[in-house]
């Protein structure tokens, strides 16, 4: 079981952001607030897409969220999060990936 803590607020800010704890377990998240839980999720169920660094879009049934979450990097592994890679997607990681990649062949050669 893995417990990732932050900040939960509707997609388009029309709602009090929170801070909640995705707890993540055996394919199943469950998002809770304080002690009261809002709701148990198969992993496969949610849509989850990185659009930066720090911040995740969470799709919960037919709800958008914006989750801040403490351990970005954690989160993104426990729930496989989307990244695009594509050069003009707004995470934009594409060239810097292909770059690195042909850089560590270069240095194995």
């Amino acid at each position: 079981m893995a417990v990732y803590e932050g900040t939960l607020a509707p997609h388009l800010g029309s709602g009090e952001p929170a801070r909640v704890r995705f707890v993540v377990d055996d394919g199943w998240v469950r998002v809770v607030v304080g002690y009261r839980p809002l709701g148990t999720w198969r992993v496969s169920d949610i849509d989850c897409e990185r659009v930066s660094l720090t911040r995740f879009t969470v799709k919960l049934d037919t709800d958008v969220y914006t989750f801040i979450p403490d351990d970005p990097t954690g989160f993104s592994d426990a729930i496989g999060a989307v990244v695009d890679l594509r050069p003009t997607a707004r995470f934009g990681l594409g060239p810097r990936v292909r770059a690195a990649l042909a850089a560590e062949r270069e240095e194995r050669a």
